[in-house]
Protein backbone atom coordinates (compact mmCIF):
# COMPACT_ATOMS: atom_id res chain seq x y z
CA UNK A 1 0.00 0.00 0.00
CA UNK A 2 1.26 3.53 -0.67
CA UNK A 3 0.97 7.26 0.46
CA UNK A 4 -1.77 7.98 -2.53
CA UNK A 5 -4.02 5.39 -0.57
CA UNK A 6 -7.20 6.89 1.51
CA UNK A 7 -5.38 5.93 4.80
CA UNK A 8 -4.12 8.05 7.47
CA UNK A 9 -0.32 9.65 6.61
CA UNK A 10 1.64 10.66 8.69
CA UNK A 11 3.93 13.28 6.88
CA UNK A 12 8.21 14.29 7.88
CA UNK A 13 11.18 14.83 5.93
CA UNK A 14 14.80 13.06 6.18
CA UNK A 15 17.72 14.87 7.45
CA UNK A 16 20.42 12.48 7.72
CA UNK A 17 18.72 9.30 9.78
CA UNK A 18 16.71 11.70 11.66
CA UNK A 19 12.55 12.48 10.50
CA UNK A 20 11.67 15.74 11.32
CA UNK A 21 7.84 15.31 11.60
CA UNK A 22 5.20 17.92 9.60
CA UNK A 23 2.25 17.81 11.73
CA UNK A 24 0.67 20.29 9.91
CA UNK A 25 0.70 18.88 6.39
CA UNK A 26 -2.11 17.28 5.34
CA UNK A 27 -1.16 15.86 1.97
CA UNK A 28 2.01 14.97 -0.13
CA UNK A 29 1.79 19.02 -1.61
CA UNK A 30 1.87 20.51 1.72
CA UNK A 31 4.68 17.93 2.43
CA UNK A 32 6.90 19.22 -0.63
CA UNK A 33 6.28 22.89 -0.01
CA UNK A 34 7.50 22.18 4.06
CA UNK A 35 10.54 20.26 2.97
CA UNK A 36 11.50 23.23 0.40
CA UNK A 37 11.28 26.15 3.17
CA UNK A 38 13.78 23.73 5.36
CA UNK A 39 17.14 24.38 5.57
CA UNK A 40 20.14 22.15 6.34
CA UNK A 41 23.44 23.02 7.09
CA UNK A 42 25.25 21.66 3.98
CA UNK A 43 22.36 22.39 1.58
CA UNK A 44 21.47 19.22 1.13
CA UNK A 45 18.04 18.02 -0.01
CA UNK A 46 15.30 16.34 2.24
CA UNK A 47 13.40 14.12 0.70
CA UNK A 48 9.51 13.76 1.94
CA UNK A 49 8.60 10.56 3.70
CA UNK A 50 5.68 9.07 5.13
CA UNK A 51 4.05 6.34 7.47
CA UNK A 52 0.84 5.12 7.93
CA UNK A 53 1.38 4.63 12.22
CA UNK A 54 3.77 4.98 14.67
CA UNK A 55 4.87 0.86 14.41
CA UNK A 56 5.47 1.40 10.56
CA UNK A 57 8.38 2.47 8.93
CA UNK A 58 9.43 5.46 6.84
CA UNK A 59 9.20 5.69 3.38
CA UNK A 60 10.52 8.11 0.86
CA UNK A 61 7.72 9.71 -1.25
CA UNK A 62 8.95 9.76 -4.17
CA UNK A 63 9.97 6.19 -4.74
CA UNK A 64 8.50 4.04 -1.95
CA UNK A 65 11.36 3.04 -0.17
CA UNK A 66 11.53 1.96 3.24
CA UNK A 67 14.17 4.58 4.73
CA UNK A 68 16.59 3.62 8.01
CA UNK A 69 16.21 6.26 10.62
CA UNK A 70 17.94 6.38 13.96
CA UNK A 71 16.24 4.28 16.79
CA UNK A 72 14.92 5.80 20.13
CA UNK A 73 17.22 4.14 22.74
CA UNK A 74 15.50 5.45 25.51
CA UNK A 75 11.91 6.42 26.94
CA UNK A 76 11.46 10.05 28.07
CA UNK A 77 9.34 9.69 31.42
CA UNK A 78 6.80 12.47 32.02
Amino acid sequence: MTARSSRRVQWGVLIGETVRLLPKARNVTDATLYASKITTPRGTKTPVVYRHSDNDMWHRWIDDVPVPTQLNLFEVSA
